[in-house]
């Protein structure tokens, strides 16, 4: 499909973009315990970059990795320190170079809390940084473990973003079959991270931190009305659906435009942010991810002045840009 016609097409500001940059990778080949399935054309290329955004009309892209937890292993977090303090140092090169074009999304060594921390500090200095990206599991840990409550205070006391993306987790061995552990375990755990952060009373012990849920939430959307079934075995002062409410969804994967307006409908277009999981592989008809983003929202049947909230207003508004 063509740029839309829209008024904002030249102003997109893409919230969920990939960069394997290339110290980060250096590090990573070098301590990789087992073949890694990191695609060349998902490593960094900036003139690349910017030929793909200037054909889609993304001015901004806010760069993170998607699941630094996979690359290292819960006995070896001195390696995490070390993969997030370079990746991190390598967003910050580029944002600082390209102001205009890129920021980025720090990564944090957890389970190392104290790292995790100080990374976190580090990272809230240095140009371009817009929020941390979390994975809806830390090696298999919920991110409402008890352990973690030391980091998500501080992150609340900073009034943080969190970027969540879905990480793999092991299921059952009959899911393993056309990458359904992928298509529908990804999705699938990032409802099961949120209801457990709604549930849990997450949300009213932080209230400062934003969450932007990649992949349109998952599959949290659709299985919302039966969430809210389990409020009485929570421990959250309000339903699900008033945390849920207050999420941000972005617009990437293979997702369909009636999902978008319904997310519209359910919790209102102000809650939802462009991404289109640059450079990752083809959506739905053999479309690039990001054409199938940006056809996504042009085709959702919404008004121009909510078409411009997704586009560009509602991120600039949650990560502080100037207009």
């Amino acid at each position: 499909m063509a740029v839309s016609s829209n008024d904002q097409a030249k102003t997109r500001i893409d919230v969920h973009a990939h960069a394997f940059q290339p110290e980060f990778m250096k590090l990573l080949r070098k301590n990789a315990s087992r073949p890694l399935d990191i695609r060349s054309n998902w490593e960094w290329d900036e003139t690349r970059f910017l030929r793909e955004m200037d054909q889609w009309g993304v001015r901004l892209q806010v760069l993170s990795l998607p699941h630094t937890y996979e690359y290292y292993e819960a006995t070896n977090l001195q390696l995490g320190v070390e993969l997030c303090h370079i990746a991190n140092s390598e967003y910050a090169e580029i944002s600082a170079r390209r102001t205009d074009r890129f920021r980025f999304f720090s990564a944090v060594p957890l389970p190392d809390v104290a790292a995790a921390c100080r990374e976190l500090d580090r990272a809230r200095d240095i140009a371009g940084f817009s929020g941390i990206t979390l994975s809806t599991n830390l090696h298999e840990r919920t991110l409402d473990d008890p352990a973690f409550m030391p980091f998500f205070e501080h992150a609340n006391a900073a009034g943080v973003v969190i970027f969540l993306h879905p990480l793999q987790r092991p299921f059952p061995k009959e899911w393993y079959g056309y990458r359904l552990e992928h298509l529908i375990g990804l999705p699938v755990d990032t409802t099961f991270a949120l209801a457990r952060l709604a549930l849990g009373g997450f949300f009213d012990r932080y209230p400062n931190i934003k969450i932007i849920a990649a992949h349109v939430g998952g599959t949290l959307p659709f299985l919302a009305p039966r969430i809210e079934r389990a409020f009485r075995e929570g421990t959250s002062q309000h339903k699900p659906s008033h945390y849920f409410s207050k999420l941000f969804y972005d617009t990437s994967g293979p997702t369909h435009e009636a999902m978008l307006a319904g997310v519209a409908q359910m919790f209102g277009a102000q809650q939802i942010v462009f991404g289109t999981d640059y450079p990752f592989g083809l959506g739905q008809e053999g479309k690039q991810y990001v054409e199938h983003a940006v056809g996504v929202v042009v085709d959702s049947g919404l008004s121009e002045t909510d078409l411009t909230r997704i586009f560009s207003a509602n991120a600039s508004e949650i990560l502080g840009l100037e207009s």
